[in-house]
């Protein structure tokens, strides 16, 4: 009937025709916007970012929290994140442009991230606490720093951890301003966050859902922006939670077969299958009275006529499991930007070249990280931390608020690397330190030395080794111990110790002598 049309309509106006085939060709441009039979069922919807959300986040939070309880391939992909983004935490260097002053501010750091002095509970230090904000950030995809200010202690500024879940779900309007609130999140016209709406939490667990307005500059809200409506995070886990718990429920029924396969059961077959027929009664029992229901090591035991022996042998086992693990584990590591390697920790099959390209493809997912931590939550607390430092006395700095910007100029030291073949990469790094291509403080970032302390170290070692009167190769630079290496006596046959060439110079100034006289 269609094609019957289009002749018509071809033959009336070509020009008409010929419009609607370029139009219906340009219908057919994208086979993946095309509803056919078989993908009829999948018609997502373009929506508001956070009302699509919204709906899902708690149940997403709570499947993720239980694979990070109970599934190893999850604890592995998000120990890893953590291991490698903070490793033993992200510490700073002031760049004020004051040597002096700069050693006074990471030395009072250093006092302040101890656990009696940063936490509000005084149970982790700010390393510690950066690792368990990056886990809940992986896992619930989003977590609230609050920044508190309290008079008692050496330092008046602590930070308390607060989770996602506390951010109130009832409230919609703020009682005062009038102003939007969405999922816990006071918001502007531009979906700027003014207030946090934060529920109270008794110490023995319980929700009071009479929340407190918590000013936007009080919270540090820890989260990814993926879209431009974004409100607030959800867990990066979420693309991998389907795949992660049919894996561990895989696991789990091959775990079962090779539990039946590792009992030996032994069925009688019989041809009657009445296993209860007159005249078997008094041979039921064997001569220990106990029925013949199991094996027992060196049982002798004749059948009845009409029976046979049949052993359970089942065809699955846990060996099975590797092939589908390794995919599944690959598959997951590749939506969080991680190599296998990395997931399985299973290096058999991994060549050097492919072990170093999947180590730096995962350093690629990890230096993002880092800045991301490093400039959310390293640096606005450092800021605070620094002005309240000054107002309380514990840094003397008078004209700090006039040149506020320079004096709270930092940069972050991150967690280094060690690499597979470490006398190929110091080769290498050595080169292109004397050529010019590389810093000692570059060097000494890559791996999470501060080259300050670095030379200072070193000179230490120096000055105390010259004090006991060694002189140490390390000490000395190349140049010069080639230099040395070129005047050492060799002894009597060598000829070209220093002092032979002076007594030969001498002799020849003897002889140029005598014969001018």
């Amino acid at each position: 009937m269609i094609k019957m049309l289009e002749k018509a309509i071809a033959a009336i106006s070509p020009k008409w025709a010929c419009n609607r085939a370029f139009y219906a060709e340009s219908l057919r441009a994208y086979e993946a916007g095309e509803v056919t039979r078989f993908n009829d069922g999948w018609t997502p919807i373009n929506e508001d970012t956070e009302n699509a959300e919204k709906t899902q986040r708690d149940l997403i939070k709570a499947r993720a929290r239980y694979l990070e309880n109970n599934s190893d391939i999850a604890q592995a992909a998000i120990g890893g994140i953590v291991r490698n983004v903070v490793g033993t935490g992200i510490k700073p260097q002031a760049r004020t442009g004051d040597e002096g002053l700069n050693f006074k501010i990471e030395e009072l750091w250093r006092k302040w991230t101890r656990p009696e002095n940063c936490d509000i509970t005084e149970q982790q230090s700010f390393e510690e606490m950066q690792s368990m904000l990056l886990r809940r950030k992986i896992v619930d995809g989003e977590v609230l720093v609050k920044k508190v200010v309290q008079k008692n202690g050496t330092f008046p500024f602590r930070l308390q951890v607060i989770k996602s879940d506390l951010l109130s779900a009832t409230m919609l309007i703020a009682p005062k301003t009038g102003n939007i609130i969405r999922s816990g999140i006071e918001l502007d016209d531009h979906l700027k966050p003014l207030a946090y709406w934060i529920e109270k939490k008794t110490p023995d667990g319980y929700i009071e859902y009479d929340p407190d307005r918590v000013r936007a500059d009080e919270i540090i809200h820890l989260w990814t922006r993926r879209q431009p409506d974004q409100i607030r995070g959800i867990s990066d886990l979420a693309p991998i939670i389907k795949r992660l718990k049919e894996t561990q429920d895989y696991l789990d029924a091959e775990t079962v077969a090779a539990k039946i396969a590792a009992c030996f059961s032994v069925f009688v077959k019989t041809q009657t299958g009445s296993p209860g027929t007159v005249g078997r009664a008094a041979v039921a029992k064997d001569p220990e009275k106990k029925k013949l229901q199991s094996i027992r090591p060196g049982m002798i035991k004749y059948l009845q006529p009409g029976e046979s022996v049949e052993t359970a042998n089942p065809s699955r086992g846990i060996a099975n499991a590797k092939d589908y693990v390794a995919i599944q584990t690959r598959l997951a590591g590749a939506g969080l930007g991680l190599s296998y390697e990395l997931m399985s920790r299973d290096f058999n099959q991994s060549s050097f070249s492919a072990a170093r390209q999947g180590m730096l493809e995962d350093r690629k997912t990890f230096e993002p990280i880092q800045n991301w931590l490093a400039g959310h939550l390293c640096d606005p607390v450092y800021r605070e931390w620094l002005d309240l430092c000054v107002m309380s006395g514990l840094l003397d700095i008078p004209d700090y608020f006039a040149h506020r910007e320079a004096y709270q100029a930092v940069e972050w030291v991150t967690p280094g690397w060690s690499w597979i073949d470490p006398q190929k990469e110091v080769n290498a790094d050595i080169t292109a330190i004397q050529n010019g291509g590389k810093t000692l403080a570059q060097w000494c970032a890559e791996r999470g030395y501060d080259w300050r302390e670095q030379l200072q170290q070193m000179a230490l070692e120096k000055k105390t080794a010259e004090d006991l009167g060694l002189t140490l190769a390390i000490h000395t630079p190349i140049t010069v111990q080639a230099a040395m290496s070129n005047h050492v006596d060799t002894g009597k046959d060598g000829g070209n110790s220093q002092d032979d060439n002076d007594d030969n110079d001498d002799n020849e100034e003897g002889e140029n002598g005598k014969k001018e006289e």
